[in-house]
């Protein structure tokens, strides 16, 4: 596995509560962007990422990580922020996206709850991994409003799931199968705010390093707005 990442601030938000963690030596990469409060958003993202990656970790160190892994990593990071979040008067309310990768062999597994997402770039084209847990796709799935009407609508900044949000959680865990130089993207809302997936396959076709493509992601999602944070993490099988 080898992977890149990046953040920014973006043009409009004077702090940034994106966070990412990579480690290439255990097949992992895990990104947030905290809601809820100024400051609070940001430290659950952080303990949020830290408590997955952790656990993560600490699994990895005695067994093969599968998709019982993901689930278990996510729903620990709930646990500490919802308790965080309880405890702390100035936390309250704060709460947080996580998406987390772990790659296994030809195998992928990606856990995730809100609306940061990862998606599978093979040959040329770009093909979702998540759903956004967030009003405008819960609509969508009612077949309300189309995909291109949810790009536009207020309701897709309500997120429905997040961690710490509530004393439990149901984040989504899938498995991938995973060929040779395929590419996981990840990111929040902040690149896809701006970027369709046409635009985000053209910057990936047109510069293979995965540190320039990240670093070019973030630049046009910036140069469209930069309405938000924006964090791009980038891994290749």
């Amino acid at each position: 596995m080898q992977a890149a990442g990046l953040t920014d601030t973006g043009r409009v938000r004077d702090e940034n509560q994106d966070t990412f963690a990579i480690r290439e030596e255990l097949g992992l990469a895990l990104l947030a962007d905290g809601v809820a409060r100024p400051r609070a958003g940001g430290v659950a993202a952080e303990v949020a990422v830290d408590t997955a990656l952790e656990y993560l970790i600490d699994a990895r160190s005695r067994e093969w990580l599968t998709a019982a892994h993901l689930r278990k990593a996510l729903e620990l990071a709930n646990t500490r922020v919802f308790g965080l979040s309880q405890a702390v008067s100035a936390y309250r309310g704060m709460a947080t996206t996580l998406v987390a990768a772990a790659l296994v062999g030809s195998k992928g597994f990606v856990a995730h709850v809100g609306d940061s997402r990862a998606y599978r770039y093979r040959c040329g084209t770009l093909s979702a991994v998540t759903k956004d847990h967030n009003t405008a796709q819960e609509w969508v799935d009612a077949g309300l409003i189309t995909a291109e009407e949810a790009r536009f609508v207020n309701s897709r900044h309500v997120v429905t799931r997040a961690i710490g949000a509530e004393v439990t959680l149901a984040p989504d865990v899938c498995e991938l199968d995973l060929d040779p130089g395929d590419l996981l993207l990840m990111c929040s809302d902040g690149l896809t705010e701006h970027l369709e997936d046409g635009e985000i396959e053209e910057v990936l076709a047109a510069t293979p390093g995965l540190g320039q493509a990240a670093e070019r992601l973030v630049e046009a999602a910036n140069h469209a707005g930069g309405s938000d944070n924006v964090t791009v993490v980038l891994v290749r099988c």
